[in-house]
């Protein structure tokens, strides 16, 4: 218990003026000066580690979560806000890193400055919080503590939500403390709520906390109370409504995001002993579940996850119930690890990181026996008790460990500050008997947070050797990827996916037999693993070994049925098999599975559209073509390429044959930066003359076979069959120097449009 004396004594010693900076009781702040100094000294924080974290060759290389982020932000960059399907992110930060890259350029070092200081202005947020709701000396403890708080550094330095969110949980507080009493920025709070609950979707459940203490703020009030809540959660609506239109629009159900039945139930079923599966093979294999059970839209595998949650709660109540306290104790631990990329691995790059700074080892138990002291609350101490309970259950039933435990941290960190305040007070006060009351209480936290009651050390999942050689292998440095995935496997007795990389590499570098035994490693390691499974059948493929190839690809289907690559495969299979009513049945099956969006079928799309055109359907295969070509959320590459097929085989085979140029205009006009695609164009549509064409297509090989087909082509169109045929001629007297990346076969066209025109076949202009 907390006197009297000591507590008045606390408050003044808190109000104390800041040189220069006009403090005083009714407004509280730590002061200009002592909030420049500590900003500065934040940011100088982090930018040491910045620095000397250029070591790390994953330094600005995005991985798991961060990667789609980033991927998602590109496509907004390149002018696609809107999205097709509901996917497990909103597109908040996302649309944050977009603009990042406009207005300031792609360089990962920009959005590592960016997050620091943000990371520093967090620390100075909380430090007034902190200041206004307790005192001046808490407010700079809390500040310096967050400022020296290592895994929120590291994070600030990647492009994970969370230091976007923590900032803006920061700032809704810090209005709300500050200006409770002006309804417009309260409007502005909600609307800064959203923002940080919108990138941490759990913390929505901290919205009833906020308005129930608007409420009860203005009690005696309830018209002024009523208005107050309205406002700040018009605010947070301004921001989730039109979210959560969109995909109402999309999936006919008001959803905010996709997967939380399936985070809920990872987090409370027994059989994950407490903790989220890693990335890779081992969580793909849950994925792949609903689609085994025929649950394909995101609102059936939100019902499949649903169900299996109550399944378990009603079947294992007791072993729900040991899971949830398991989890308890994990996000007690005080030890800083994460699933998804080794933190500790990239705190070893920086020796100044490196140091004994602040943790939860120290955040943990100072912040859980500060909420303890906290007996007889004041109006702002009642919202912060509220605000850190409900974030801090708000994680444990869903992902406890790793990032998702920062925001509970940070606020945990103001009641560290607490304890740590009172601890000297009683201290310089000789109030031994309470202090020592306190101190056994902060022994007991220690006891539950210290030791590794979950044992996490052994159950680490972070690969950071896997991920090192992912960024190798995408830049082509395969001896390094090699060397790295090698390291990985030795690290992890079952990481799959590391030999399942190795085999890709030896058979990309024609070693097929040595590819084929570490496909076999990852199997004897994961033996459900269609993409393996698809990579043998591939291999007895290409050996003609149909029997073989057909049992990987039975057994890869039966674990994932929807999957492209799979489906796409086993089509190929029927073809080389002669079986052609089997192999549009594949191909057909991939775009029912979802008839909506076609970006997640383009491939199968353009083969169906290749395989319909061989065989004669050419208005099927036109219809493919536009629809690619008309999808904005698919890489522009694909979608000029279906743009002009859709042109030349309309032009070829269509009556009118003139309909090819809707399609050579909108290549025109939507394609203009692809050079070798919109020449062409122009060329079809009259825009340029046939010595124009040729002059800036140049002598390039594989530009020149294109340009004396389209210009055979646009010949043959109008009229000149004779001349037509000289330029199909020289078409086939090009000698390509490579083999084209793209689905684009001129040379076959050409003698195609011989045999035509020999035929006698008349051209279809008219």
């Amino acid at each position: 218990m907390i006197s009297t004396n000591t507590h008045n004594a606390m408050l003044s010693d808190g109000l104390e003026s800041d040189s220069g900076s006009g403090i005083d009781p009714e407004s509280p702040s730590i002061g200009k000066r002592s909030g420049f100094i500590l900003f500065i000294f934040a940011l100088a924080f982090r930018m040491i580690y910045v620095f000397q974290s250029t070591d790390n060759p994953l330094f600005g290389v995005p991985v798991v979560d961060a990667h789609s982020y980033a991927k998602w932000a590109d496509k907004m960059v390149d002018g696609i806000w809107l999205w097709d399907s509901v996917g497990n992110y909103l597109p908040i930060y996302s649309a944050f890193l977009a603009v990042q890259q406009i207005l300031l350029g792609p360089s990962p070092i920009v959005n590592k400055i960016l997050q620091s200081v943000m990371g520093a202005g967090t620390a100075v947020l909380m430090a007034q919080v902190a200041t206004r709701v307790w005192n001046r000396r808490v407010g700079l403890i809390c500040g310096y503590l967050i400022a020296t708080y290592w895994m929120l550094v590291i994070f600030e330095s990647e492009k994970f939500a969370e230091t976007f969110s923590i900032f803006f949980l920061g700032l809704t507080l810090w209005l709300l403390t500050r200006y409770s009493n002006r309804y417009w920025v309260l409007f502005v709070a909600g609307f800064a709520f959203a923002l940080s609950a919108g990138v941490r979707a759990n913390l929505f459940l901290v919205l009833p906390c906020i308005l129930f203490w608007l409420i009860r703020l203005n009690w005696s009030q309830p018209q002024a109370a009523f208005k107050a809540a309205l406002l700040f959660a018009c605010g947070t609506v301004l921001i989730i409504g039109p979210i959560v239109a969109r995909n109402y629009y999309l999936i006919g159900i008001p959803m905010l995001r996709a997967q939380a039945t399936w985070s809920l139930y990872s987090g409370l079923a027994p059989e994950f002993k407490g903790l989220h599966p890693p990335a890779g093979i081992l969580f793909d294999k849950y994925m792949n579940l609903p689609r085994q059970a025929g649950a394909f839209s995101e609102p059936e595998t939100e019902n499949f996850w649903g169900r299996k949650l109550w399944d378990v709660m009603k079947g294992d109540p007791a072993g729900v119930a040991l899971n949830f306290v398991q989890r308890i104790l994990i996000f007690a631990n005080a030890r800083e690890w994460s699933q998804e990329f080794d933190v500790a691995a990239y705190r070893n790059y920086s020796q100044f990181l490196a140091l004994p700074w602040t943790g939860f080892w120290l955040i943990g138990p100072l912040g859980l026996l500060g909420l303890f002291m906290c007996r007889q609350p004041t109006r702002d101490q009642t919202l912060m008790i509220m605000v850190t309970v409900a974030v801090i259950l708000s994680i444990i039933p869903f992902k406890v460990s790793d990032r998702y435990r920062l925001p509970p941290a940070v606020l945990l960190t103001m009641f560290a500050a607490v304890a740590l305040w009172y601890l000297y007070t009683w201290f310089k006060a000789r109030e031994k008997r309470t202090l020592y009351k306190w101190l056994v209480g902060g022994a007991v936290l220690c006891l539950i947070c210290w030791p590794d009651w979950q044992n996490l050390a052994a159950r680490k999942s972070a690969r950071h050797y896997f991920f090192v050689g992912l960024h190798h292998e995408s830049a082509g440095r395969l001896h390094e990827a090699v060397a790295a995935y090698q390291k990985s496997m030795d690290e992890f007795s079952w990481d799959a996916d590391s030999p399942y990389r190795l085999g890709l590499i030896s058979a990309r570098l024609g070693q097929s037999r040595r590819a084929v035994d570490y496909w076999n490693q990852a199997l004897q390691r994961e033996p459900e693993f269609p993409q393996v499974l698809n990579e043998l059948a591939h291999h007895y493929l290409r050996k003609g070994e149909l029997i073989a190839a057909e049992m990987q690809m039975a057994a890869s289907l039966k674990l994932a049925p929807t999957k492209v690559e799979s489906l796409i495969l086993m089509a190929k299979l029927q073809r080389r098999k002669g079986d052609t009513r089997s192999e549009f049945a594949y191909l057909k099956y991939t775009l029912d599975i979802d008839a909506i969006d076609i970006t997640r079928q383009h491939l199968p799309a353009m083969l169906l559209a290749d395989r319909f055109t061989e065989l004669g359907s050419y208005g099927d295969a036109i219809g493919l073509y536009d629809r690619v070509m008309r999808s904005r959320q698919l890489d522009k590459l694909v979608r000029v390429t279906a743009g002009m097929l859709a042109g030349i085989t309309t032009a070829r085979y269509s009556s009118p044959a003139a309909d090819a140029q809707i399609y050579w205009h909108y290549v025109e006009n939507e394609f203009d930066e692809f050079k070798f695609f919109s020449l062409q164009a122009k060329f079809l549509n009259g825009s340029l003359s046939e010595r124009e064409f040729r002059r800036q297509i140049g002598d390039s090989p594989d530009w020149k076979v294109s340009a004396e087909y389209v210009i055979g082509l646009n010949r043959w169109l109008n009229g000149d069959a004779a001349s037509a045929l000289q330029a199909f001629e020289r078409c086939l007297q090009v000698d390509t120097a490579r083999k084209s990346r793209i689905r684009y076969s001129p040379q076959k066209w050409a003698q195609e449009d011989i045999e035509r025109i020999k035929e006698g076949e008349p051209q279809n202009i008219e």
